[in-house]
């Protein structure tokens, strides 16, 4: 068997973005003394996950010195442009490839998952991977999202004027699956306020 197949799961987190409304960059946001992107990375440590980190490359003396502060393994790090849409994020790392069976997809501002809830989401993909798999908690889908590699061309292929949602919308319905986690907090925090009315 692979290494990779030994594996866990392979992990993309988008944090190329330069957070107008939160006031900086997310990946460096602080919550309770942790930043976003270290709970994230977080999580996939503790799930063995391959993590292919996308970041503004005007990001990198700073990331670096996050990231020299953290324990391995390292994420393999993609430049892209953080003014640019999220898709160009998205597209970028998927051209790093390879992602077998598929690949998370994990904005960097919805960081909250539990290690219970984000390994029973891993559980649940690896034995159904070749569906679309989105998260809902509290009556709304978030964070993160799977998709099977033979998506992954079609992704790549072109562009839609609102992103991957255009791309889910093109999916057929019977390929894409919803799993329920219970008291999970899986939105995107978008603002600070949005940071201090979470619980």
């Amino acid at each position: 068997m692979s290494a990779a197949a030994c594996a866990g799961p392979p992990v993309i987190v988008l944090a190329a973005g330069h957070g107008k409304r939160m006031g900086g960059p997310k990946l460096f946001t602080e919550h309770e003394g942790r930043t976003f992107l270290e709970r994230i990375l977080q999580r996939c440590r503790e799930t063995s996950a391959r993590v292919t980190l996308v970041s503004d490359p005007r990001f990198r003396p700073r990331l670096e010195a996050l990231l020299s502060t953290l324990p391995a393994p390292f994420p393999r790090i993609v430049e892209a442009d953080g003014t640019l849409d999220m898709l160009d994020s998205v597209q970028a790392a998927l051209r790093a490839g390879p992602y077998e069976p598929g690949v998370w997809l994990w904005p960097v501002d919805a960081p909250f998952i539990s290690a219970a809830g984000w390994r029973r989401a891993v559980e649940k993909v690896a034995r159904v991977p070749n569906a679309v798999w989105k998260l809902r908690a509290a009556g709304r889908t978030g964070h993160p999202t799977w998709f099977p590699s033979d998506l992954v061309p079609a992704i790549l292929s072109r562009r839609w004027p609102d992103g991957l949602r255009g791309f889910l919308r093109e999916v057929p319905r019977e390929r894409v699956r919803f799993l329920a986690l219970q008291g999970e907090f899986i939105a995107d925090i978008d603002t600070q306020d949005d940071l201090k009315e979470m619980v």
